[in-house]
């Protein structure tokens, strides 16, 4: 029986993923025998926390038994999809899927199929509902537009996963949007790997491909300005520099968290692994006077 730590808050960024990876060693010890987590401890789930807890669960072969779970805690994480999230397939009609969340202060953890025709219907209507649901500055809209659809439209393109995750929660004392996206493909490291690009320069070394990635350092090579990298160079900046948000990405066995104390990649214990990336974004809903969208968008 593993113990799930109660995590309320999540300061910098990231940090989350501290108590997370206990939880993944000790079930990565245990994946023999029957899985089961204990969730006594928790009073508040902190969504950098829950998100990529479920997600982690939703990768495991096998299944893990939640017990314990006080009764308000057991109610939110039935309305936010923790056990078995939101399966979004092609056919679905969005709209009214979603727009019951409209008045809610987060989107479900939904699981939607990648490089399919619906991307960009889905990503519309993501981005409507959540906004709505913040109340944001209206100047936010293009900003967060392009946050949302280039870490989808790399997903899409890079991973060779099948799913795409994705949660979000409006925090009104904080006055920001929680964002957290995963897919369950190849790692950035896997992805230079296949191109053969930069390995001279990569050296076996995941953050550096990391921190090569977030540069813009793309595995395409396409003339003029379908030559944009990852668009993770952008975003970043848009999020952390213009809107004084912060980033961070985790996949496979490093990690890159870019915030207002600076950027920095990380190399990870080998005994610590997360099979696909994931990204989580820190949104503020009020934009800064000086921001111009324009100075950021190449």
């Amino acid at each position: 029986m593993i113990r799930i730590p109660n995590v309320e808050r999540d300061d910098r960024i990231g940090s989350a993923f501290n108590h997370l990876f206990q939880v993944v060693i000790r079930t990565e010890r245990n994946l023999c025998n029957a899985i089961t987590w204990d969730l006594r401890d928790a009073t508040f789930f902190h969504p950098f926390y829950l998100a990529p807890l479920s997600i982690y669960k939703q990768g495991l072969k096998t299944n893990v038994q939640c017990i314990n779970t006080p009764t308000r805690i057991a109610g939110y994480l039935n309305l936010v999809h923790f056990e078995n999230p939101l399966l979004i397939t092609e056919d679905m009609n969005l709209e009214s899927i979603l727009e019951p969340y409209v008045g809610r202060s987060y989107i479900p953890i939904c699981k939607f199929e990648l490089c399919k025709s619906n991307i960009d219907g889905l990503q519309s209507i993501l981005q409507k509902v959540i906004l709505r649901q913040s109340h944001s500055d209206s100047r936010i809209i293009s900003p967060f537009s392009y946050l949302l659809g280039e870490i989808i439209d790399n997903m899409n393109e890079h991973s060779l996963g099948k799913y795409g995750y994705i949660f979000s929660q409006y925090l009104k004392k904080e006055k920001c949007i929680d964002l957290v996206l995963a897919d369950d493909g190849i790692t950035v490291f896997s992805s230079y790997v296949r191109s053969g690009k930069y390995m001279d320069e990569i050296n076996g070394d995941e953050a550096i491909a990391l921190k090569m990635a977030t540069e813009g350092r793309s595995t395409k090579n396409r003339p003029g300005a379908e030559n944009r990298g990852w668009g993770l160079s952008s975003s970043k900046e848009i999020l952390v520099e213009g809107l004084c948000g912060s980033f961070f990405m985790l996949s496979g066995g490093a990690f890159h968290r870019h915030d207002s104390n600076g950027n920095v990649s990380i190399k990870l214990p080998d005994t610590i692994n997360w099979n696909g990336t994931i990204v989580l974004m820190r949104i503020p809903i009020q934009v800064p006077k000086e921001f111009d969208y324009y100075n950021y968008v190449r």
